[in-house]
């Protein structure tokens, strides 16, 4: 939580020629300035509070919608005041969870600009931006950038903080996952052990930020189908995220939709069915589901499904993943022509070959596009 600060300096004024009503004036006005600073700056605490709760509970319209406020609160702060940073990367990080890359980008490099300025590049919120930014990086498949990010985030907290701190482990999960993207299987287990390693606790019990690098790490072993080593890491992450957040959020329908994947590639179709109905149930369960995360468990499920042979059923939940991806991700989306490509392998088991092959074709020019 940060803290705010006003200090009014008392001082002689001395003023010829002025009527004491007028000077009574300045005082007055200059008190009243104040105030008003300080008053703005507390309105500007108050629902910063209040929107990082909202994120906390996945409210994340909500917590937009506060962290907008605080930026309008902000707006009577100076230009470089690290609280005008501080907005910026709470609204950065909660269109980032809403899936909305570019906006959260922007906000990001709008906060590390004023927290280079303020407070030099050697800073512990500089890397918290570099950090997020090469979140975004990674995700868009950016990797070269991304990894000269993280790497450039590890560099500053190991000098501010120590190396081998805690925190460090959230960058050491962030290079795991993109050394696994990049192939450098090795490499990224090399990491994602290391940032376990940096969370382990004396008595025992487990941080709640163990639950990624515990799924990022399971997933690794299932691309090699280590099967019998990612089930117990899937299992452990989704019990870290139950006792932390409950049965209905969208983190937990998370874990219930990697456990239910792991199941579908194993061929434990029954299994696989019960973890993607969970799943589903968790995040519409949770104050404010998560409509990204809502069309990938859809089109998971609907794929299990078509393999099944419930034709029917699979065609409608494949028809309600595009909706809600397109709407959420974009018409032009890397997940969307795997979607597309999916539902047009059941039109074709429906014998509807030339609607297939539009959806076919839109799929594949949706992947040239991205090559370009």
């Amino acid at each position: 939580m940060m803290e705010d600060r006003i200090t009014f300096m008392k001082r002689r004024v001395y003023v010829r020629g002025v009527r004491p009503l007028l000077l009574l004036c300045v005082l007055v006005s200059c008190f009243t300035t104040i105030q008003a600073e300080a008053a703005s700056a507390d309105r500007w605490q108050q629902v910063t509070d209040k929107g990082i709760a909202a994120r906390e509970q996945a409210r994340y319209r909500d917590a937009e919608q506060l962290f907008l406020a605080a930026a309008q609160e902000a707006e009577s702060f100076d230009a470089g005041d690290t609280r005008v940073a501080a907005t910026f990367n709470n609204l950065g990080l909660v269109l980032h969870e809403q899936g909305h890359h570019a906006r959260a980008k922007s906000y990001y490099e709008r906060a590390l600009a004023v927290w280079e300025q303020a407070l030099g590049p050697e800073q512990a919120e500089v890397a918290t931006a570099l950090h997020n930014l090469a979140e975004i990086y990674q995700q868009e498949g950016e990797l070269e950038q991304a990894e000269a990010y993280y790497l450039r985030a590890l560099t500053i907290g190991e000098r501010v903080l120590e190396p081998g701190h805690p925190q460090l482990a959230i960058g050491q999960n962030g290079l795991g996952l993109l050394y696994r993207k990049k192939g450098h299987l090795v490499q990224a287990e090399a990491r994602l052990h290391l940032a376990l390693a940096q969370l382990e606790r004396q008595d025992g019990t487990e941080s709640p930020d163990v639950a990624p690098i515990l799924s990022n790490l399971a997933s690794l072993y299932k691309e090699q189908e280590l099967y019998v080593l990612a089930e117990p890491l899937y299992q452990r992450a989704l019990a870290v995220r139950r006792a932390h957040l409950g049965d209905s959020h969208p983190a937990v329908a998370v874990c219930l939709n990697n456990l239910a994947n792991l199941y579908h590639a194993e061929g434990l179709s029954e299994l696989a069915e019960q973890r993607y109905r969970q799943a589903f149930a968790s995040n519409e369960g949770a104050q404010e589901p998560a409509e990204v995360l809502k069309g990938s468990i859809l089109g998971n499920w609907a794929l299990l499904t078509h393999e099944r042979g419930l034709l029917d059923e699979a065609r409608l939940r494949y028809e309600q993943a595009l909706v809600i991806q397109q709407q959420t991700l974009g018409r032009s989306h890397p997940m969307v022509a795997i979607t597309l490509d999916r539902y047009a392998g059941l039109l074709r088991d429906l014998g509807q070959q030339s609607h297939a092959g539009l959806l076919a074709t839109r799929a594949t020019a949706i992947r040239a596009q991205r090559m370009k």
